[in-house]
């Protein structure tokens, strides 16, 4: 059965883009990596951003432009893949892994806490407003979903964590949702 969703949304993900070429009014049409390189002010960020456009499927000419909310729109869908790759494994660690101590398990706990609030926030965004063509409240409304995957991140780093095994999913999903909140950032204000 899984098998067949995978598929599926596999083969479905190109549609999803072409549903997200919305014309939206005042909205600039720029590069991809022109739209990387205005959003992310380190080359790590910028980095990550032409690495997920990549995944994305978006051209990587120079030439090629797309409206700045199919980025935006296209960074906020691939967060919530992976903040679902990262509730499966937080479920997973709290249903079978008998050596997790008590702490621990309130830490992960906690963190399913965070995800369902940043997962809430980012759908809210990408659904709400960007599918919508209404960009004024999604900076406050990113920073939200940011600092709640840093309250996870904060709970994996507690000095009780013998293993937080999951970290370098957390600290992943981090950077896709302060990405996501750069490349939204600049629709601030259209």
């Amino acid at each position: 059965m899984k098998v067949i969703f995978f598929i599926l949304l596999f083969m479905l993900a190109p549609l999803q883009m072409t549903s997200a070429r919305l014309l939206c009014p005042n909205v600039p049409h720029v590069s991809m990596p022109v739209v990387c390189s205005n959003a992310c002010g380190t080359k790590f960020l910028y980095d990550h951003c032409i690495d997920a456009m990549r995944q994305g499927g978006i051209d990587m000419s120079p030439s090629h432009t797309e409206e700045t909310t199919v980025y935006a729109i296209l960074a906020a869908n691939q967060t919530l893949d992976s903040y679902d790759d990262t509730l499966l494994a937080l479920s997973f660690q709290l249903q079978h892994n008998k050596s997790l101590s008590y702490a621990e398990g309130e830490a992960y706990m906690g963190c399913m806490d965070d995800y369902d609030e940043a997962y809430n926030i980012l759908s809210a965004i990408l659904h709400s407003c960007l599918n919508n063509c209404y960009f004024p409240k999604n900076v406050s409304m990113y920073l939200s979903g940011v600092t709640s995957l840093e309250n996870c991140r904060d709970r994996m780093l507690a000095p009780w964590m013998k293993a937080p095994l999951l970290y370098p999913k957390v600290e992943r999903d981090r950077n896709k949702v302060l990405m996501a909140y750069l490349l939204g950032k600049l629709l601030i204000g259209l």
